[in-house]
């Protein structure tokens, strides 16, 4: 028989995201000057700062190496951003 949801979640002390295309519709906007933006959903960033509030550690792995990205999570207090990851395993 599974296990519910209530059961395994005790046992989760860590959630892991990538960037495009999970925190990002995966569009990426690219301006004149060569700039790229990626749009992010206010929404996760609630829920995370929410997981962390709750004493869940969040961790963000991206192949993109964009520093603005960086600053978004640390404004959530993530401090584990992971920049120019290409094996994300």
């Amino acid at each position: 028989m599974e296990k519910s949801y209530k059961e395994i979640m005790p046992q989760i002390t860590t959630f892991i995201f990538d960037i495009d295309g999970v925190l990002t519709n995966g569009v990426v906007t690219i301006f004149p000057n060569g700039e790229m933006v990626r749009n992010m959903n206010i929404k996760d960033g609630y829920a995370m700062k929410a997981a962390i509030t709750a004493g869940y550690n969040i961790c963000i792995i991206s192949g993109g190496t964009n520093e603005a990205v960086r600053k978004r999570f640390e404004v959530l207090g993530i401090t584990n951003v992971y920049l120019g990851a290409n094996n994300k395993l």
